[in-house]
């Protein structure tokens, strides 16, 4: 039986956490303006967090996509949004 909603988004979220390089605040940006990460470190990052949910999930996802690319906010900008975005990728 698949996990309630509630308790994948907090797995999901609890995992980006983990995942953030050391010296990022969860509660801060992690990409864009002003952010610790630039491309080359975003790019590390979505690597790692794409590996740690495939285990987790037992299903691959691709987070930095056209998809993610085109949005008029990005899914990368923090926390809250990057756990939102992974939500949706993986079905809720």
């Amino acid at each position: 039986m698949e996990a309630p909603v509630i308790a994948k988004a907090d797995l999901v979220r609890r995992l980006i956490i983990e995942t953030l390089p050391p010296g990022i605040d969860e509660r801060g940006r992690i990409f864009g303006g002003g952010a610790p990460l630039d491309s080359l470190g975003l790019v590390n990052f979505l690597a790692d967090l794409e590996y740690r949910l495939a285990e987790q999930f037992g299903r691959e996802i691709v987070l930095a996509s056209e998809r993610a690319m085109s949005r008029q906010s990005s899914p990368f900008r923090d926390v809250s949004a990057l756990t939102e975005y992974a939500m949706e990728l993986l079905g809720r």
